[in-house]
This record gives structure tokens, C-alpha cells and sequence, in this order.
């Protein structure tokens, strides 16, 4: 083959690869969508940090480690509650809080300050000077110490799961709402003589170890003890039960007194257990009552 013929023939071969390679280029560009360059994001400004709320700044403040800054936060937090009738269970609910959050025993600084919480609480619960009416509180799963409400005026309250350490005092106390102790634990002596519920009542599976004062309570809803443990006396004389009590698979270590007591509703004892003395002399039965299954340690008293 001559020269030339050679020159031709790779002239041809490289003609036909560039039309291949055209023809590709032409399809390609046919069937692509042309891809704009992302844009650089606009820098967004920086959100403005919430300003603190005086009740924020006062929760700080009343877990401080510093015992004059925790000081300083509750001057300020009986000062914002004063300053408005909005603010009161706002701020109870903040002094709640701060009661949960100590630990148990704790130090000593803990401890005092425990019970300067408690008695600035219930100072605002008892009517009289910088009484707050009509506020609810919630003490769930708190230790308290010689706990004292007696003679206070609130709305509900809830204690589920509480523990109460030395003698606790619920005596001549009106609740306007419903009060639940489920599951608290009662380390010592217990008082709720004369107290009013104007709606329920919770005591189921609580712990009292010490005797139980509950003569001459006043309960207008339902008023549940169903698995409570009273290991020293229950007396329940002249106890006003104005709808269903539901007492069964409760245990009676002690004396078990409901002299006099007014059941208006139906009342079941049903699996309680009475190791101790019981008394039911001139007890008022409403509705139906139930011992099924009911064991007594001595004889009964229901003359």
C-alpha cells in the first residue's frame, strides 16, 4: 500500500472516531438539563436570646449552692407573688419544685433550708397576713419534715408518693379540690382531725407507721384507703363519708375506731385485715357495706 492510501485510511479512522465522538457530545448536550451553581447560603442572623423572666431569674436563684443568694431569690419570690394575684400559683409551683429538687438527707445547709421552704409555703396557705386563697399544690414524690398544714385553706393537693419524716399535721384543713396521697409513706404520728375534702379523697397504699388521727373528717366525694398499712392506731370516730369508701385489702395493725362514723354511701372493707381492736359502735351504713373476706384479730365491737 503507497503513502498516500495509508494517509487516507487513518485520515478516515480518525474522521469516523470524531464523528462518533460528536455525535455523543450532540446527544448529550440534547438530553442534559443544564445545572445552575448553588448559590451561597445567606448568612441568617443569629436569633436573639429570650430574655430571662423575674420568675426564671428566682428559680435560679433558690438552687443557688450560696445560701445569701438563695435568700436573696426567696425575698424576691414572696415579692413577685404579693405583686399580683396571677402570680401566686405560678410562684407556689415554683417553691414545689424547689422542694422536690433537694436531695434527701443531703447536707446540713439542705436541710435548714427545707425547712425555711416549708414554712414560707404553708405561711401563704394558713389565712392571716399574706394568705394566698384559692391555690392549688403539688408535693409529688418530695420529702417533707414535721410537715404542717393544719388550719391552711387551699384548692387540691397532691402527695403522691411523698414522704413524710416526724409528725405530720393535716388537722382543721379545707380542701376545696380533690387531695391524693397515693403510694406516700407516713414515718410518725399523723393528724387530720376535723379536716374537710370538699371532693375526693386518695389514700390508697399509703404507709403510717405511727397512729393515724383521722376523727371527725368531713369527706363529700369518694374517699379511697384500698391497700393502706396503718401499723398504730386508725381512728376514724365521727368521720363523715358523704359518698362510696373503699377500704378493702387494708390492714389494721392497731386499734381500728369508726365510732360513730357516717358512711352515706356504700363502704367496703372487703380483704382488710383487723389484727387489732376494732369499733364500730352506733356507725351509720347508708348504703351497702362489704366484709367479704374480712379477718378479725378480735372480736368485733358494733353494738
Amino acid at each position: 500500500m503507497s503513502s498516500l492510501s495509508r494517509w487516507l485510511t487513518a485520515t478516515s479512522g480518525v474522521l469516523a472516531v470524531a464523528a462518533v465522538a460528536l455525535g455523543r457530545r450532540r446527544l448529550t448536550f440534547h438530553h442534559d438539563v443544564e445545572v445552575a451553581a448553588p448559590r451561597a447560603a445567606t448568612p441568617q442572623p443569629a436569633p436573639a436570646s429570650q430574655p430571662v423572666t423575674p420568675l426564671q431569674d428566682i428559680r435560679s436563684r433558690l438552687g443557688a449552692a450560696e445560701a445569701e443568694v438563695r435568700l436573696s431569690g426567696l425575698r424576691d419570690w414572696v415579692a413577685y407573688g404579693e405583686a399580683d394575684v396571677s402570680h401566686r400559683q405560678p410562684a407556689l409551683d415554683v417553691l414545689c419544685e424547689t422542694l422536690r429538687a433537694l436531695p434527701w438527707p443531703g447536707t446540713e445547709v439542705d436541710r435548714r433550708w427545707r425547712m425555711i421552704l416549708q414554712a414560707t409555703l404553708l405561711a401563704h396557705l394558713r389565712p392571716g397576713p399574706g394568705f394566698w386563697l384559692d391555690c392549688d399544690l403539688d408535693l409529688r414524690h418530695t420529702t417533707l419534715v414535721d410537715f404542717d398544714l393544719s388550719h391552711c385553706r387551699l384548692r387540691g393537693a397532691r402527695f403522691d408518693g411523698t414522704r413524710f419524716l416526724g409528725d405530720t399535721r393535716f388537722d382543721q384543713t379545707a380542701f376545696l379540690g380533690d387531695v391524693t396521697a397515693r403510694g406516700a409513706f407516713f414515718a410518725r404520728h399523723v393528724l387530720f382531725t376535723g379536716s374537710v375534702f370538699a371532693r375526693g379523697l386518695d389514700l390508697r397504699r399509703t404507709a403510717w407507721r405511727g397512729n393515724g388521727e383521722l376523727s371527725g373528717i368531713h369527706v363529700a366525694g369518694p374517699a379511697a384507703l384500698r391497700g393502706a398499712r396503718f401499723g398504730g392506731r386508725a381512728d376514724f370516730t365521727c368521720a363523715r363519708f358523704g359518698s362510696d369508701l373503699d377500704c378493702s385489702g387494708t390492714l389494721f395493725a392497731g386499734r381500728a375506731v369508726f365510732r360513730r362514723a357516717w358512711f352515706a354511701g356504700d363502704a367496703s372493707f372487703a380483704g382488710s385485715w383487723f389484727r387489732g381492736r376494732e369499733d364500730f359502735v352506733e356507725a351509720v351504713f347508708g348504703g351497702e357495706s362489704s366484709f367479704e373476706n374480712t379477718r378479725f384479730g378480735h372480736r368485733v365491737h358494733a353494738d
